[in-house]
């Protein structure tokens, strides 16, 4: 509202208003002697009080020499009790004292209009609007003033209503922890909030202005500007997705609402908007998208996986019934030549039939080689060191692979006994490293590798411990649709008659058939490597290992020893299987007392180590069991508690270790538990 008695607009003085227009007044002055009776004032008193606005007219006495009935309703007094009246009494003392001014500007000539409050004698405090104007004489001379008066109370209540809301949105915006802002249809904006400012790095003025275009991402430009303007184009609420430079020169992610905003006049005004960072939960979103487009890829390898598993189980059963019948044909062939060979005389006949009989006995060894695939063929899987096996066929791989190929022995010093029919892998070794050199003419390198490993997720393998046998070559390389086929009887990519396309056939049924598996890697150009899975054997004291000696033999040469490690808590059991296959001991695992002493019967190693505490059979029982079995058995006892006198009660000469312990206290309890007494 504004102050009382502000004079907001002067308009000049009488005297210039009547220099202003003389014609008018003596237009007026020369009309009346046209009128055809007196005039009535009446009627120009009905005019008046037609009027919407207050008018009254006082003289140089500040009385009131004129008041329409808008003013006497307003006053809600009679007309009759207002003339005559000075200002001063019908205004009151402090009302009037704060219009004083500006009636003595009008007096002296200078047209008043303001804005002021009136204290109404019955409702209360108000506020009117007002115009003073003078009036002069023909010689100039202010007579009087016209005041001409407005109540403006209720617009002013709302002008302050108004502002109040505006600056409680104001409030409410900046307060909020999301950047808002109200635009009009050239896109500048008329309020931006804290948060807006804060993000920009700019003042509101300097914010209200900018041009975003400026601060978006390139890759998110063309994409934002054409949602923008189909959403504003749709007179509906649309949300944008986009990447903003913040101040500090970072990258952040923004999702905007924003909505059409109408005037009184339905028409579009503009758009109120909103935007909350979410570069969090975009950053979230993308790397679950990309974990779901590895789980898919995942998917589709497992898919194609079991697609081949199927695809070769199929050929394997195909082949195989072939090559049983074959074989029962070849029988009679092989069986017909040989008692043809043993009965003519003929020399000529007599070498027809053996070139016949050479033929079916190569063709007996293709079935071999179905068979072998289609894990139709018996093999002579028993527990097999892999390899001290390699190391054996040396000489072997120097004369087959000749000079020209340079090979490379990385074999696993650990002697972990697989299940294989050691004559088999033999073969495959020999197939893959023949593959090899034949991919190589030029030279290369041919790497035999082995290692230990354990598998828990595996789509063909179940979960243990396996050896893995790796042959690397620095040959050609195949391409992928290549290797999708190399394991498919009769495939092969070398020259004919070089080659039957039954070698790495075999390989993948000896590899199943013995509960492993074969993977190919290849990449054109660098090379091939072949890795074949066996599955780990109980271990056998009596299986030959290399140089005539048993596993058992080569391992206490080195100051290794087959440990069984019997202890219910899964974590640590693996802690002590892990530690002592680092010092390079050979480890069986049992889960629980009876696991344990079957393990024990399997396995003869040369010590046991056992947890005190178990569920089911105690660790007292399981060593008695043993003690029974194999009297000099060393045992050592791993325990949490202090059961010493418990422990030498069952077993005397045990060694016992305290949980907790680190890997070399335990080397150093094992070694003292097999040092001779």
């Amino acid at each position: 509202m504004a102050g009382r008695g502000k004079n907001e607009s002067p308009h000049g003085d009488a005297a210039d208003m009547m220099r202003e227009d003389p014609v008018d007044n003596a237009a007026i002055a020369s009309g009346l002697p046209n009128l055809t009776g007196p005039l009535d004032f009446s009627q120009i008193l009905a005019v008046a009080d037609a009027l919407p606005i207050m008018i009254a007219f006082i003289g140089r006495d500040e009385r009131y020499r004129f008041v329409n009935r808008a003013l006497a309703d307003w006053f809600e007094l009679p007309r009759k009790d207002i003339l005559g009246k000075r200002m001063d009494e019908m205004l009151g003392e402090e009302d009037y004292r704060a219009r004083q001014p500006l009636l003595a500007a009008a007096f002296g000539g200078e047209r008043q209009f303001f804005a002021a409050d009136f204290h109404h004698p019955t409702r209360g405090l108000l506020a009117v609007q007002a115009d003073y104007v003078p009036q002069a004489d023909a010689n100039g001379n202010v007579v009087g003033i016209i005041l001409l008066v407005q109540d403006i109370t209720e617009q002013r209540a709302a002008e302050r209503a108004l502002k109040e809301s505006e600056a409680r949105f104001r409030r409410i915006a900046d307060s909020a922890p999301v950047m808002m802002w109200v635009t009009r249809l050239d896109r500048t904006r008329d309020f931006v909030n804290d948060a807006y400012a804060e993000f920009t790095g700019l003042t509101r003025e300097e914010a209200r202005v900018l041009d975003w275009r400026e601060r978006i991402h390139a890759d998110d430009q063309d994409q934002l500007v054409a949602a923008s303007m189909a959403g504003e184009a749709s007179l509906k609420p649309f949300t944008l997705e986009a990447r903003y430079l913040r101040h500090d020169g970072e990258w952040r992610w923004l999702r905007s609402v924003s909505q059409p905003r109408f005037g009184t006049d339905g028409e579009l005004s503009g758009f109120i908007g909103a935007a909350s960072d979410i570069t969090e939960a975009k950053q979230a979103e993308i790397e679950l998208q990309g974990q779901v487009a590895e789980r898919t890829a995942e998917l589709v390898e497992a898919q194609d996986q079991l697609r081949q598993s199927q695809k070769m189980e199929a050929l394997g059963q195909l082949t195989g019934g072939i090559a049983h019948d074959f074989n029962n044909l070849l029988t009679v062939v092989v069986g017909g030549l040989d008692l043809i060979t043993k009965q003519i005389s003929d020399e000529r006949l007599t070498k027809y039939a053996a070139n016949a009989l050479a033929a079916a006995e190569r063709g007996a060894r293709l079935t071999a080689q179905l068979l072998a695939f289609s894990r139709v063929q018996r093999l002579e899987v028993k527990p097999t060191y892999v390899a001290p096996l390699i190391e054996e066929m040396r000489p072997l791989l120097r004369n087959v692979l000749g000079p020209g190929i340079e090979k490379v022995f990385d074999l696993d010093p650990h002697l972990t006994p697989v299940l294989a029919d050691p004559t088999q892998v033999e073969v495959a070794v020999l197939n893959l490293a023949i593959n090899a050199r034949d991919a190589m003419p030029e030279g290369g390198t041919l790497t035999f590798s082995t290692r230990k490993c354990r598998i828990n997720d595996d789509p063909e393998l179940e979960p243990g411990t396996y050896v893995e046998l790796a042959i690397t070559d620095t040959g050609s390389g195949m391409p992928p649709e290549v290797v999708a086929r190399a394991f498919e009887p009769f495939f092969t990519t070398k020259d004919v008659g070089k080659g039957t396309g039954l070698g790495l056939s075999m390989v993948y049924g000896m590899a199943h058939q013995s509960g492993g598996a074969v993977r190919i890697e290849s990449e054109p150009g660098v090379g091939t490597t072949v890795r074949l899975y066996f599955r780990r054997a109980d271990r056998d004291a009596e299986v030959p290992a290399s140089g005539g000696k048993t596993g058992d033999e080569l391992r206490r040469g080195r100051g290794q020893a087959t440990v069984l490690v019997i202890d219910d808590d899964q974590d640590v059991r693996h802690f002590i299987a892990a530690s002592l296959e680092e010092y390079g001991h050979e480890v069986v695992e049992a889960g629980d007392g009876v696991e344990g002493i079957e393990r024990f019967g399997a396995s003869r190693p040369d010590l046991v180590i056992i947890d005190y505490i178990m569920p089911g059979l105690s660790g007292a029982e399981v060593a008695a069991h043993i003690i029974a079995t194999k009297p000099d058995q060393p045992i050592l006892f791993v325990s949490g508690y202090s059961e010493t006198d418990e422990i030498r009660k069952v077993t005397p000469n045990a060694g016992i270790l305290f949980k907790p312990f680190r890997a070399a206290a335990l080397e150093e309890a094992v070694r003292a538990a097999l040092a001779p007494a």
